[in-house]
């Protein structure tokens, strides 16, 4: 039996949405699998628009175009997806960063791959506003990244799924049951660590890509060299996340501790000293999410040195 596939974004305004819009509809148009919808919620952008935008497209797919209640977070928005996904009877919900484009077999790859696995991710290319690459080879050929992962430890300290490449199976695990708190910074990071806390696995896909785009209104980017606004949303996202998280595990309550210790560190040392250790000390190129924050019992006798 076909299973029902959903594959879901939100658009909102930002410079270069018309850009966005087409790259992002035209590898909707282009994807191998045709047995898939796709969900739009709006964020400030008009449903008409949308519907033109579409209207360039040979986009054959059922498309649902939804507005959202008001004063919704981006957090809420994308937990919309969810719910909507659940009440629509999908098994698959893939997620999507609408000024991002995927491979033309991502739904394919989603498809035939997911199996029992509770989600899979994809790998990436780092590219530029105009879709051209940054880094000559896609990030897990330059990081060693498991196929299989069913441990939260593996990204415990910091995060290799991103939200655009994530896709979660509906059947397998309640996601309808996940409480998504404001306080959280990085869904995709919080999303795999509640499924694997809960005995879930995921699994990452090789054959198909996103291009990741680095914008202007690009809320993270993959630019992990650190400056103070980086440092202080890398403290922010590890704070949060790990103090959710304290409920679930006593690990989260130590991992929680070192960040609040190493605040008083950087208090300490000054913020010009950490950014300067982990800017020359580590491969920032070579990162993944939130491993430009360190603590202290990574950086050896640099942080002796300054003290």
């Amino acid at each position: 039996m076909d299973k029902k596939i959903i594959y879901a974004t939100v658009i909102y305004k930002c410079d270069d949405l018309e850009i966005f819009m087409h790259d992002y509809l035209k590898s909707m148009s282009e994807q191998t699998e045709k047995n898939f919808e796709l969900l739009i919620l709006t964020d400030g952008v008009s449903i008409d628009y949308i519907r033109y935008a579409i209207s360039l497209h040979s986009l054959s797919n059922i498309v649902h175009i939804k507005e959202p209640l008001k004063g919704r977070l981006p957090i809420q928005l994308r937990k919309e997806l969810i719910d909507i996904s659940y009440e629509m009877k999908a098994d698959i919900l893939i997620f999507s960063d609408f000024d991002d484009n995927a491979a033309n077999n991502r739904v394919e790859e989603v498809n035939k791959k997911i199996g029992n696995y509770d989600f899979l991710f994809n790998d990436f290319f780092i590219v530029d506003n105009k879709l051209r690459k940054l880094e000559k080879n896609s990030f897990f050929k330059i990081r060693d990244i498991p196929y299989e992962i069913n441990d939260w430890h593996d990204i415990k300290s910091f995060n290799y799924i991103g939200f655009g490449s994530l896709a979660i199976n509906l059947r397998t695990y309640n996601y309808l049951a996940i409480e998504f708190p404001n306080s959280i910074k990085a869904l995709d990071w919080f999303i795999s660590t509640k499924v694997l806390l809960d005995g879930g696995k995921g699994f990452r896909l090789i054959n198909t890509y996103v291009n990741y785009r680095q914008h202007n209104n690009s809320f993270v980017g993959f630019d992990f060299a650190l400056n103070e606004k980086k440092l202080a949303q890398g403290l922010d996202v590890k704070q949060s996340h790990y103090g959710y998280f304290k409920q679930y595990n006593d690990e989260f309550d130590i991992l929680y501790d070192e960040i609040l210790k190493l605040r008083k560190y950087i208090d300490k040392i000054g913020k010009e000293n950490y950014i300067n250790i982990i800017n020359s000390k580590f491969k920032e190129n070579n990162f993944c999410w939130w491993e430009n924050i360190k603590i202290i019992k990574e950086f050896g006798n640099d942080i002796k040195r300054i003290e």
